[in-house]
């Protein structure tokens, strides 16, 4: 992923955007050919705090051939965007730009066997329902066995390992006009340009001792 030192998170910051959002594309290529996939996404730490991604794709996805090759990967999880018009600047002499948030993940992939499999998709669910329904104490163990295990039959595990995370967060870092950028993001019926609005003023990049190019 391209970007400049100003749009870098903190390492600490890349890992809670990628664990709030969940969600991400995994890309691999084999066979002269690049295969893309939308999926959730699980960052853990081993217990010596080494970062991983455990996840899942089906099985009649053509990128599962790879998974056992120690091929190299990337998952780019993206968070709120926008274009952004001159005049949401305050002033019809800026170029129109975007704001984005992105964190790219890049490691080597390893094929989970079925025991792995079954225990990440349910660590994966465990942490989600949690999340999303307050106080669920909802399990894999709900749905009748032969239905559990039909599903996780078509599907094929993996863990994406020796993580490298890069980001780049553009949000007109140093490039005046915020109050107004803000103002007009608010005004927005739009909660992702809200979000946006928030973090132009706020960026999470943000280091005052730091030159911005």
């Amino acid at each position: 992923m391209y970007t400049k030192e100003q749009f870098s998170l903190p390492p600490a910051a890349m890992r809670d955007f990628v664990r709030a959002r969940s969600f991400g594309v995994l890309a691999t290529h084999h066979a002269g050919e690049i295969f893309t996939s939308p999926l959730p996404i699980d960052l853990r730490e081993t217990e010596d705090g080494e970062l991983f991604v455990a996840g899942h794709v089906a099985r009649a996805n053509g990128m599962s051939d790879v998974f056992g090759t120690g091929a190299p990967a990337t998952i780019t999880v993206l968070g709120p965007d926008t274009y952004v018009p001159a005049e949401w600047f305050g002033t019809r002499s800026r170029i129109p730009t975007w704001l984005y948030c992105a964190v790219e993940i890049s490691g080597r992939l390893e094929l989970s066997d079925d025991t792995r499999k079954r225990a990440d998709v349910e660590v994966l669910i465990d942490r989600l329902q949690k999340r999303t329904v307050e106080g669920s104490t909802w399990t894999l163990d709900e749905i009748p066995a032969h239905l559990s295990e039909e599903y996780l039959k078509h599907i094929v595990g993996y863990r994406l390992l020796d993580l490298r995370l890069t980001s780049c967060f553009r949000l007109n870092q140093g490039k005046g006009g915020g109050e107004s950028l803000a103002d007009a993001l608010r005004a927005a019926d739009d909660s992702a340009r809200h979000e946006l609005a928030r973090l132009t003023l706020t960026p999470p990049t943000h280091d005052p001792d730091r030159p911005v190019a």
